[in-house]
């Protein structure tokens, strides 16, 4: 009997290496993680599958976002959201995501976002996976978007954020307390 080995596929490695630094992003809030592939799409692609619901106003996105087999549905029941944070309607309305609840924590949204890492609003982290502090340069972000992030965050409750500049990666988990300086 002979053995046949599965290889993965490029594909398959680089959905791994997606995966790998999304996971690297929360463990290390702020910390610029490489993408082997630019683009919100690669990062969908690597997270959702059937068992997911998504938001997306952006049509095109959305229509690539759906072939993963995740369920596209309204704002307030998205599990990952891919919006713009860029203008105050479009950050105005993201108030009404989960941020989950005492007893399922996790029933919470996960907001992917395009940024400028390096650049724009200077913010400062601390928390978990943060030794002290850390600051980093964020453009790209309305300034109402940190402070609604302030009033839905009561930990275990609130959001997990990932800002993407082109192959560039940051993640903000919800324990994360921001200081906009």
């Amino acid at each position: 009997m002979t053995q046949s080995l599965l290889l993965p596929t490029d594909e398959d490695m680089r959905s791994n290496a997606t995966f790998d630094a999304l996971m690297w992003a929360l463990a290390r809030p702020g910390r610029v993680q490489p993408l082997p592939f630019p683009g919100l799409f690669a990062l969908a692609e690597s997270l959702l599958d059937r068992e997911c619901s998504f938001f997306c106003a952006d049509e095109r996105l959305k229509a690539d976002i759906t072939r993963t087999g995740a369920n596209a549905v309204a704002l307030p029941q998205a599990e990952y959201v891919f919006a713009s944070i860029s203008d105050s309607t479009a950050v105005s309305a993201l108030s009404a995501m989960l941020s989950g609840n005492l007893l399922y924590p996790d029933a919470s949204t996960t907001i992917f976002a395009q940024a400028q890492i390096g650049a724009g609003t200077r913010l400062r982290l601390a928390g978990p996976g943060v030794n002290g502090s850390i600051d980093i340069d964020i453009g790209g972000v309305h300034p109402n978007f940190w402070a609604l992030r302030a009033e839905a965050i009561r930990y275990p409750l609130g959001w997990d954020i990932y800002l993407a500049d082109g192959a560039s990666l940051i993640g903000i988990p919800r324990s994360i307390k921001i200081e906009v300086l």
